[in-house]
């Protein structure tokens, strides 16, 4: 089973990027160890302006209940989007 995210706060728009009026999804590959810890975040996709950098920091504040394998928890590296929408 995948983890399931416990809590993944909104990352906030950067001053450039509503300026420009940018709007679209980050995606963001996260690793979560056995404990549900996120132990690495990498940018898939991107919008620029500083967004690309307010999802991957929000990803590693990311909690996670973690994956499970037969029943035990297991790492695992899955993919999140993160909207952003003025």
């Amino acid at each position: 089973m995948k983890p399931r995210p416990k809590s993944i706060s909104q990352p906030a728009y950067t001053s450039s990027a509503r300026e420009a009026n940018v709007e679209g999804k980050v995606r963001v590959e996260v690793s979560v160890d056995e404990s549900g810890h996120v132990t690495a975040a990498r940018l898939l996709s991107g919008l620029g302006y500083g967004l690309d950098e307010a999802a991957l920091e929000a990803a590693r504040r990311a909690s996670f209940e973690p994956g499970t394998r037969c029943g035990k928890p297991v790492a695992a590296t899955f993919s999140i989007a993160m909207r952003f929408s003025l």
